[in-house]
């Protein structure tokens, strides 16, 4: 009897544990879910929440998480991150380097994926070269900034892209007459400060290692996958056709790519849309948010994602809008700023916040000062295009 109790409490201590580790890894997936049961109460469960739902979204962002799963698994951030560390002679080039391959590679693999393959590559290489913790601070700093202003030159470099261009049914030439002024500006802000705080010159001494190889074949698949989602965006390809052809790819031809897709992060829309939705019927947040949208998008926009983040911001925020491009410049900057403003820079605050002689506060104060400072760059920008 004893015994048994024993393994029944070994057992819910297991179970509290499992469950608090997925409350900490998937906290915006619960907060999600959390406001759409709160605001249910305000518009019930009915038809509206399943109109409510963008399946053309969902299926974008399936297909672009089943190209960056395929294509870190086919070693091609890898074969780059050797390739990298091979050429640069110093930890100045390499740096350069790593700011301007997050910032590219952002605009298709999005800012997650960028940050995910090169943060801890540069820490780890970093470390071994015994660089000073300023220093790799204000280069993981930089590089998440390059991965959240990289991504928003692509309708595919973030998710908050992809719902905009679906929802307003944004044509290609609209997407990029309008983001890519605020991408060149962000190219050169990111090329300023690499000059201004990562000037320091020191010869790398473990740079004669072979190049990684990578599957060439399996490489070329997912990048034309990745162009069919590019194409799907702009309504070249149905998005339906698009699922079902990567879909049936997967199940027939690499199934653990298939079981590595982030399907909570699928579920969270669902609930994101589910939210917005039903906040919508409320008349007093529609009373707070329609003038504001109608005359400061970019500014209300920007706002938002500093508390809610730029994803549900864009979200939440586009049935208030009267065209696309507010909602699109305010979020995409407002992935600046505070750390949750983008998802994608709490990755990098985990990775470095993980290091045993990490300095968090001054991590914290320099990415913060540094994203602020930019934030208001683009912002004044923004009013200069606009006047």
């Amino acid at each position: 009897m004893i015994l048994i109790k024993r393994l029944n409490a070994i057992s819910e201590s297991g179970y509290h544990h499992r469950v608090l580790a997925f409350l900490r890894r998937e906290i915006v997936f619960v907060i999600a879910f959390a406001a759409a049961v709160v605001t249910a109460f305000f518009n019930p469960p009915s038809l509206e929440w399943i109109a409510g739902i963008d399946f053309r979204t969902l299926a974008l962002l399936f297909s672009l998480m089943g190209v960056s799963e395929g294509l870190k698994a086919s070693g091609l951030f890898d074969y780059a991150g050797s390739a990298m560390l091979k050429k640069s002679g110093n930890t100045r080039t390499l740096s350069l380097l790593l700011l301007l391959i997050v910032f590219i590679s952002s605009m298709f693999f999005t800012n997650d994926v960028a940050l995910l393959m090169f943060v801890p590559f540069t820490l780890l290489i970093m470390d071994r070269e015994g660089e000073d913790e300023g220093y790799i601070i204000k280069l993981v700093v930089l590089e998440t900034i390059a991965a959240n202003l990289g991504s928003m030159t692509t309708p595919v470099g973030n998710p908050q892209n992809i719902y905009i261009c679906s929802f307003f049914d944004v044509e290609a030439q609209q997407f990029f007459r309008t983001i890519l002024p605020y991408s060149a500006i962000s190219a050169v802000m990111i090329a300023f400060a690499f000059a201004f705080f990562l000037s320091k010159k020191r010869a790398i001494e473990g740079n004669a290692g072979e190049i990684m190889d990578f599957d060439r074949k399996r490489t070329v698949i997912y990048l034309l996958f990745l162009a069919l989602a590019m194409l799907s965006v702009f309504h070249v390809v149905p998005w339906q056709a698009l699922f079902a052809l990567e879909a049936l790819f997967l199940i027939a031809f690499d199934r653990k790519i298939l079981l590595s897709i982030d399907y909570i992060l699928l579920l969270t829309f669902v609930c994101f849309f589910i939210f917005s939705a039903n906040i919508r019927e409320i008349e007093a947040v529609n009373a707070l948010l329609s003038t504001p949208m109608k005359t400061s998008p970019v500014a209300v926009s920007a706002i938002v994602s500093q508390v809610i983040s730029n994803v549900p911001a864009a979200i939440l925020l586009s049935g208030f809008a009267d065209g696309f491009e507010g909602v699109l410049v305010g979020t995409d900057i407002g992935g600046l700023g505070t750390p949750v403003a983008s998802l994608a820079s709490l990755i990098s605050l985990k990775f470095y916040f993980k290091r045993k002689e990490g300095r968090k506060g001054q991590y914290i104060l320099v990415f913060l000062a540094l994203n602020a400072v930019m934030l208001l760059i683009l912002f004044l920008f923004s009013t200069f295009l606009t006047d």
